[in-house]
């Protein structure tokens, strides 16, 4: 599987994962956080993939600690586009490393289940 397809699968699913946590009006600002960190992460598939995310994860913690410190009425959107981009650099970083390139972010127990997951492997846990 190349990577490509990989994190399209990965995105995917993490839109869908999203849209079902939306159950309370106050998860709307949530979904969108998520959904934007989606929407830039496909933004970042090209040859330079793993520096994309990695520079978009950068972006991502720098947007979230300003709306914190700014005490902004939108905080839980940054915050959620910033865990979102984490969680998938995250299982990113799992194939990368299995393909003995740089990871963006220490992969975790987590994210490899999730990628083994995505690439079809029965995971038991």
């Amino acid at each position: 599987m190349r990577l490509c397809d990989f994190l399209q699968f990965l995105l995917d699913d993490a839109l869908e994962d999203a849209r079902l946590r939306q159950r309370l009006p106050a998860d709307r600002l949530g979904f969108l956080g998520a959904e934007q960190a989606i929407a830039e992460c496909r933004a970042c598939m090209d040859d330079n993939m793993a520096e994309g995310l990695r520079e978009q994860l950068r972006q991502a913690r720098l947007d979230s600690a300003a709306a914190v410190a700014t005490q902004a009425p939108d905080q839980w959107f940054w915050f959620a586009r910033e865990i979102q981009t984490e969680w998938i650099a995250c299982v990113v970083s799992v194939i990368l490393l299995q393909q003995h390139l740089p990871t963006i972010v220490p992969p975790t127990r987590g994210a490899a289940i999730a990628a083994a997951r995505l690439a079809g492997l029965v995971v038991e846990e």
